[in-house]
């Protein structure tokens, strides 16, 4: 894997959806691909956004708008026991029927979902995220500001509640652990939720 920093001018830096479309085009063009890679937004204002990404593929398509400013090789080299103090943008939500009764063209309920709002149950599904995987040893939950987003196709304009995690975790299962970082945690990955940074603890 990689971990890259890139920086993104222009009015995408507004926009985690557009954001998104912005990384895809930092790699080789390949249709069959499937979205391999995670971020962050870990600086932004309204002409510029600093974006941390971890990727399976080395991204190698700079433009004047989006810049490569460093790539390095991001091995995981995890054992049991192992201490690492962590860093966490989620969005934690459950899973609810759709308050208008809607249904699907089979007759089910339509499900939806929702924002955990309160701290307690934004520890029990941080807690369930890494149950057999790693113990969550010390845990702090800070509430962050909304993402807004728009889908320039649909017209629609979204918004996700996201919590910053972070504290220190001890590795339980190195196999499992490499796979949820690889695959992000939570939903929302496509509007930089989801990448978990670790750093010795």
């Amino acid at each position: 894997m990689y971990l890259s920093k890139i920086l993104i001018k222009g009015p995408a830096c507004r926009n985690p959806y557009e954001i998104h479309k912005v990384l895809w085009n930092l790699f080789p063009v390949d249709e069959a691909a499937d979205r391999d890679f995670l971020f962050r937004v870990s600086h932004a204002d309204r002409n510029r956004a600093e974006i941390l990404m971890q990727s399976i593929r080395e991204p190698e398509r700079s433009s004047d708008k989006v810049q490569i400013l460093a790539c390095k090789d991001y091995p995981l080299l995890l054992i049991p026991g192992q201490r690492l103090r962590f860093l966490l943008l989620a969005n934690p939500v459950k899973t609810i029927d759709d308050e208008a009764g809607r249904t699907k063209a089979d007759g089910a309920t339509k499900k939806c979902r929702v924002p955990l709002i309160r701290e307690e149950e934004q520890r029990s599904w941080m807690e369930r995220k890494f149950q057999h995987v790693a113990s969550i040893e010390t845990l702090v939950i800070d509430p962050v500001f909304p993402l807004i987003f728009r889908k320039s196709r649909e017209g629609r304009i979204g918004k996700i509640q996201p919590v910053c995690f972070q504290g220190v975790l001890k590795v339980e299962e190195p196999v499992s652990m490499t796979e949820l970082i690889e695959k992000g945690v939570g939903p929302a990955k496509a509007f930089g939720c989801g990448l978990l940074s670790l750093a010795r603890a």
